[in-house]
């Protein structure tokens, strides 16, 4: 695992040891008057640097301006979504051609300041430009190239790609066998799946963040990303909510009005996801700023759909609490303590969304990526824990709950070994009824 990480670290130091700066390249033809955005950059509380390097010289170019937009402007997106030849807006700073002789702009250090920029030739037509543009944090290599709203995510996808490896590795020897319950087969592959997916969701990030350091960033990257953590974020509260949620008690095997309506909830959490994730992260204009996926009115119906996840989780548990005897005090207080800690993870998207509505506009998506990862593999933790449990965790449980978890027999191992001594006891009568056969046979 430390070699891993140390890996990792080295071989993103290398990389970004030989960039300096996020550049915007491209190249614009047109016929007629043009005003064009060609992208932001936030730059974090050290200030920081923009260059430019457009062919001036070339035809009909000498006329263009790129133009800085600070947010410090009031509505600064709405005026530079309507900004044209015809409307005047009044730039924080502008790129000529005749004030070219200073090719950068330094940027006062602000936190969470967005910087928009635009360009725009209303003079001389047709134009053939092609532009260079830099932009760089006031910081230390890996730090000066991505912009502050995203900082620190990169970091978190690399950390959380070396625990997925760190998780499979523990999964892939799982055994189908705890003191508390047990699991078929088909949970343990699902689990090994789940951190599959989600090693797979952070690698492809990874690669994204690779692709911005190569100045290749593309834009459907992050949004297969996207849909893979979705499914995984899903798949993964289908399993809290099967496995906690009377697994350990096996209410009733006649209740399959529970998994049809966990099911239910969990393929609607995936599509309406999808879908919003595609409208929210991938279609809407690069101008706009981060939000996260769920924070819409057609979010909320999500959030619905995860609260009731959570009130039939509860609701099945409460019934298996309610079947146990007065002497179970052991399975009574563990089922309490593991009804609460799944209820807040099958909550966890309630409570991200809520929070993340509410803070600064450039922390929502470094927030809602790190807190999102957090709360899964805290999780994943807990889950390995309950499926293999060692004796030094087993004590540490006994020490902190006060549980004797060797003692306890939930009601589905109660029932098969009443099933197993009903089954013995009839087996016992046969033969006996053989027996005295074969005595009254001897007699005759």
């Amino acid at each position: 695992m430390n070699r891993l990480k140390i890996f990792l670290l080295v071989f993103l130091t290398i990389l970004v040891s030989k960039v300096f700066s996020l550049n915007l390249k491209g190249e614009i033809y047109s016929n007629t008057p043009f005003t064009q955005y060609i992208g932001k950059f936030c730059f974090n509380d050290n200030g920081g640097t923009i260059e430019e390097y457009i062919n001036w010289n070339d035809y009909n170019a000498d006329t263009a301006r790129l133009l800085l937009f600070s947010d410090s402007i009031e509505n600064v997106i709405e005026k530079v979504k309507s900004l044209s030849c015809n409307s005047t807006v009044t730039p924080s700073y502008v790129f000529t051609k005749p004030s070219n002789t200073s090719k950068s702009y330094k940027v006062n250090g602000q936190d969470g300041r967005y910087w928009y920029l635009v360009i725009q030739n209303c003079e001389k037509y047709p134009s053939n430009l092609r532009y260079d543009i830099s932009l760089s944090n006031d910081d230390h290599s890996f730090l000066k190239l991505i912009s502050a709203d995203q900082q620190s995510v990169p970091q978190a996808h690399l950390f959380y790609f070396a625990l997925s490896i760190l998780f499979l590795s523990l999964c892939l020897p799982f055994k189908n066998y705890t003191p508390f319950n047990e699991l078929k087969g088909w949970e343990t592959a699902y689990l090994i799946l789940i951190v599959f997916k989600y090693l797979l969701s952070t690698m492809i990030f990874t690669f994204y963040w690779v692709c911005i350091i190569c100045d290749t960033p593309q834009k459907y990257i992050p949004e297969m990303s996207n849909w893979i953590y979705i499914l995984s974020k899903n798949s993964n509260l289908f399993l809290a909510a099967y496995v906690g949620q009377g697994r350990t008690t096996l209410i009733s095997s006649k209740l399959k009005l529970r998994d049809c309506i966990n099911i239910f909830l969990t393929v609607f959490n995936i599509t309406l996801g999808w879908s919003l994730s595609y409208i929210n992260d991938y279609s809407k204009p690069d101008i706009e700023p981060y939000k996260y996926y769920l924070d819409c009115i057609l979010g909320y119906y999500s959030y619905a759909a995860y609260g009731l996840l959570t009130v039939n989780f509860i609701f099945c548990n409460i019934i298996s609490y309610k079947s146990f005897k007065d002497d179970q005090i052991d399975e009574k207080k563990f089922l309490k303590i593991l009804t609460l800690v799944f209820s807040i993870y099958l909550l966890s998207p309630i409570l991200v969304g809520i929070i993340t509505h509410f803070v600064a506009v450039h922390f929502k998506f470094k927030f809602s990526t790190i807190i999102n990862y957090t709360f899964d593999f805290l999780f994943f933790i807990i889950i390995v824990l309950f499926i293999t449990p060692t004796d030094i965790v087993v004590k540490l449980m006994i020490k902190i709950t006060d549980i004797e978890f060797n003692k306890i027999e939930f009601n589905n191992k109660k029932s098969n070994n009443n099933n197993n001594n009903n089954n013995n006891n009839n087996n016992n009568n046969n033969n006996n009824n053989n027996n005295n056969n074969n005595n009254n046979d001897n007699k005759i």
